[in-house]
């Protein structure tokens, strides 16, 4: 497997999959693309598989990488005005401009106020990504955690369910022990893993500790104070770079395709959740984010493969969204795969009255 300069990870093989499944993936990608093309309202979704390709990366027991890849000189997207009713309903432009208005500009369905939904069609291929726009003043982020709980994994729809969550995804990869996240994480006072890692180079925060700061962010391990400004944040998630601050990709080209799932943000704050169910090339997809009018600035990967999830739950759409992997499907079929460390949004809580009083002194 091809390596970047924050050691690209791939799709992770199931535990008890026969190893002669895997070389019936090529055969199968041709079939899954089709599968990837059918309504995402019921996409199956794959059993746990293990986490020792991420494991291996962590404990630095992968192939060296290759030398960095050259600077992105993709142009900056075009940014879109905000969505009107025309707008927020799908312009039938053709197949080649599925989630692009007639100005070039993202076509976002509103889902409700600070919540959008886009969907987006990758160039290559019939694929698309799927991308919910997320605005912090309305919505507050939450790590669900069962190493918190002691309750074990769940499918990303039971943990929607279990914590009435308006969305969720993946919240990184993890460890053999099915619990542990590859990278840094902690929220809501609990540490899942308290080691930071070199190779990571992103950092999703949110629940700052002063109200000027930003309510969620992407931080970037090329800050120079990147240390001080996690340390402000309640909730910090450690994932790899796809591409930095600069907008930069920071993968290397080639290498395997897999469903992918993602956290941006974009030039005016808000969090993106993205999610690739067709299996495709990483720096093909992170070049594709560059292209379409996102305005993406750090990228940050979560997961690949069958675990590679997106969930939403507005009162106007539900989605659940799962990965696609080959050899799982093969061995497993359409079971959904179960998560031990989820990023939920849910709405923000309206102020209690008497709070309300004292910060404004009671007037």
């Amino acid at each position: 497997m091809r390596r970047a300069i924050e050691t690209q990870p791939g799709p992770r093989p199931r535990r008890g999959a026969h190893p002669a499944l895997a070389g019936l993936c090529v055969l199968w990608l041709c079939a899954l693309g089709a599968f990837a093309r059918a309504d995402d309202a019921r996409p199956p979704a794959a059993a746990p598989e293990a986490a020792a390709e991420a494991l291996r990366t962590d404990r630095g027991l992968g192939t060296p990488p290759p030398s960095p890849a050259p600077p992105s000189t993709e142009p900056a997207p075009r940014t879109g005005a905000a969505p009107s009713a025309a707008a927020r309903s799908r312009t039938p432009a053709g197949k080649d401009k599925v989630g692009i208005d007639d100005k070039g500009g993202a076509q976002w369905l509103a889902l409700e106020p600070g919540l959008d939904f886009g969907e987006f069609r990758l160039e290559g291929g019939d694929f698309r990504l799927t991308a919910l726009r997320i605005d912090p003043e309305k919505f507050d982020f939450e790590l669900c955690a069962s190493s918190a709980d002691g309750k074990g994994p769940r499918a990303l729809d039971a943990w929607g369910e279990e914590r009435d969550l308006v969305a969720a995804i993946n919240a990184s990869m993890y460890r053999e022990d099915g619990s542990t996240s590859t990278g840094y994480m902690r929220g809501a006072g609990h540490v899942n893993n308290p080691r930071l890692v070199d190779r990571f180079g992103a950092f999703f925060v949110a629940g700052p500790d002063a109200g000027e700061l930003p309510q969620a962010a992407i931080i970037d391990r090329d800050m120079p104070d990147w240390k001080e400004r996690i340390g402000r944040y309640d909730l910090v998630i450690q994932n790899y770079r796809m591409i930095n601050g600069d907008r930069r990709i920071l993968w290397s080209p080639g290498g395997p395709l897999y469903s992918i799932s993602a956290v941006a943000q974009d030039g005016a704050g808000r969090i993106l959740f993205l999610h690739s169910r067709a299996p495709v090339e990483a720096y093909a997809f992170a070049q594709q984010l560059l292209h379409l009018p996102l305005d993406v600035r750090t990228v940050m990967y979560v997961e690949g493969g069958a675990q590679a999830g997106l969930l939403v739950r507005s009162h106007s759409l539900r989605r659940d969204m799962g990965g696609l992997h080959a050899p799982s499907l093969l061995v497993t079929g359409n079971l959904k795969a179960l998560l031990p460390n989820v990023l939920g949004v849910r709405r923000k809580r309206a102020p209690r009255p008497e709070a309300a009083d004292m910060a404004t002194g009671g007037h």
